[in-house]
């Protein structure tokens, strides 16, 4: 009776204490939605970026860091995270030779922000809208890449969107540049999207059926002949051109453009500055240029950009 007794009491023991209130532990919102504005009406920059994201669903930020959030680490140490919008990583294609960085920037004047964010307005979000997804914007004054220049480059998560003082004073060619420039870091993604993969195939053979020793892309300019080229009519010379690109690598100048991935982006800038008829009377001496064109104006128009 008394082992009986001994048994139920431990029970019951137990069960109290499985039914005390253990302490709650509220850990990070690791899954934060970081390009998700918060408005700060006392910041007349951020209010406007936040006015804009609400009017456009794209957020835009004049700092690379978005965000932090205290987290605790496996030894359960208190640390400080932030979360750093990320510019130097770029998606579509398989890359070689020097990957595209953002090598340098500095950060805009606030004061610029609202003339930037006008002419996003007029310029560019008609462009896109409805069409294109874009992650986020960085406004920054100066950028260095060694890939696409100065004006805009796309990142993995943001599209970083530089000189935003000057585009106030920019000529209208300039800013047509400018403009092309964006447009092309908006829609790089959606023109190598993987459904347009036959016709981007169709696209890269066009160069490389004329070249039959080697691969066309990364092709050094110094064989750029008839031992290794053939199919061009008589007579007609040998160029970069004439095999179907645009211009030289933008990182080796004495290369074709030595990943595809540049090829198309170089295609998506040229028609973004030039309208339909200005791109066929620019280049109406290159068909091999013009065939290229056909294809990514296919996949535009697809895209919904006219």
């Amino acid at each position: 009776m008394k082992n009986i007794l001994f048994v139920t009491a431990v029970c019951c023991t137990l069960m109290m204490l499985s039914c005390r209130k253990e302490p709650f532990t509220e850990l990070p919102d690791y899954d934060k939605n970081w390009l998700a504005m918060e408005d700060n009406p006392n910041d007349p920059a951020i209010h406007a970026n936040f006015q804009f994201y609400k009017e456009t669903g794209i957020p835009v930020f004049v700092n690379d860091t978005i965000g932090s959030q205290q987290r605790m680490d496996v030894f359960g140490k208190s640390y400080t995270y932030y979360e750093v919008l990320s510019l130097s990583y770029s998606l579509g294609g398989i890359q070689s030779g020097p990957p595209p960085v953002v090598q340098s920037f500095t950060y805009c004047n606030k004061a610029d922000v609202p003339n930037a964010l006008t002419f996003l307005r007029n310029d560019i979000i008609p462009v896109i809208k409805g069409n294109i997804h874009v992650p986020s914007i960085l406004l920054v004054e100066n950028m260095s890449t060694n890939a696409f220049g100065t004006y805009a480059y796309k990142g993995f998560n943001t599209v970083v969107i530089a000189q935003v003082s000057k585009i106030s004073t920019m000529s209208a060619a300039t800013k047509a540049d400018y403009k092309a420039a964006i447009l092309r870091s908006m829609l790089t993604n959606s023109v190598l999207d993987n459904k347009y993969a036959g016709i981007l195939d169709k696209f890269y053979a066009v160069s490389r059926k004329l070249v039959t020793t080697r691969d066309a892309y990364g092709l050094a300019t110094y064989f750029l002949n008839a031992t290794n080229v053939t199919g061009l009519p008589s007579g007609t010379p040998i160029t970069l051109q004439a095999i179907g690109f645009l211009g030289p690598d933008a990182r080796i100048s004495t290369s074709s453009p030595i990943s595809t991935w540049l090829d198309v982006s170089m295609y998506i800038e040229a028609a973004m500055v030039n309208t339909d008829t200005q791109f066929k009377q620019k280049y109406a001496a290159n068909p091999n240029i013009l065939l290229k064109y056909g294809y990514i104006r296919q996949i535009l128009n697809d895209v919904g950009i006219k």
